[in-house]
């Protein structure tokens, strides 16, 4: 799966959060836009998203430092990138790279065919390792693929929401989301003419924390509030497939 359909897919699943919290006729707390029979092995213990949430169990705070989340290598590969990505430009990419090659491509609007925005994609070999990262510039938002030859790294995005500014993070191996995928946020308006240059991401404020396995959801499904309190918990109990349980909405 290309990056951009990838992120679109993770947005859009993101973006069905003021869906949770229904039930099914039984009782039991179900994701509405999956397949209800599919959810036997999900057990959803919080869903407070309407309103304030509840407060958050130390082993579960959102921070970066929380050893019960993250590993410490993925504290550090995080901290690096948030650190890294909100400096680049297509002259300057992250340090310790070279610009391999530097083009441009077009959005095109699949209803009319007509060119939608232009982007900029830049490619940046390491010096010092076999890493090779992709960057998408378009309209101030950042795309970034970060792999070595195994296929093994992470993709980072960082858009707009809101007035405020979105950090989402997913680990990768063998071409798959393995590992966390997290979302940090920074909520200091912009105005109208937003730029991930201008996003500030070192409070580390967590928002969403997921884990993956083999391109799966496998674990704990956490989203908190910007005051730290937990609004959403769930665990999969095994390696689940949010693609092939999709329900598409019924058009009238």
């Amino acid at each position: 799966m290309k990056m951009r359909h990838l992120l679109l897919n993770l947005s859009l699943f993101f973006l069905s959060g003021n869906l949770f919290g229904q039930t099914n006729q039984a009782g039991k707390l179900i994701f509405p836009f999956l397949d209800s029979e599919s959810q036997s092995n999900i057990a959803i213990t919080v869903s407070d998203v309407f309103g304030s949430g509840q407060p958050c169990p130390a082993a579960y705070t959102n921070a970066l430092s929380n050893k019960n989340l993250f590993t410490l290598e993925e504290q550090k590969l995080i901290e690096t990138a948030l650190a890294t990505y909100t400096k680049i430009t297509t002259n300057s990419g992250p340090i310790g790279t070279e610009l391999i090659s530097l083009y441009k491509t077009n959005i095109i609007n699949n209803i009319n065919g007509t060119v939608r925005s232009e982007q900029l994609v830049g490619r940046y070999q390491y010096t010092n390792s076999d890493a090779v990262e992709e960057i998408v510039f378009g309209s101030g938002t950042l795309f970034v693929r970060h792999l070595n030859k195994s296929n093994d790294g992470y993709n980072v995005h960082i858009g707009r929401l809101g007035s405020g500014s979105s950090f989402r993070f997913m680990e990768v191996k063998q071409g798959l989301l393995n590992g966390v995928l997290v979302d940090f946020r920074d909520n200091h308006p912009q105005g109208m003419n937003w730029d991930y240059h201008l996003a500030n991401f070192s409070s580390n404020h967590l928002v969403e924390y997921r884990q993956y396995t083999n391109g799966m959801v496998f674990g704990n499904f956490y989203l908190w509030n910007k005051f730290g309190n937990l609004l959403f918990q769930a665990n999969f109990k095994e390696p689940y497939d949010f693609e092939k349980h999709r329900m598409q909405p019924q058009m009238h």
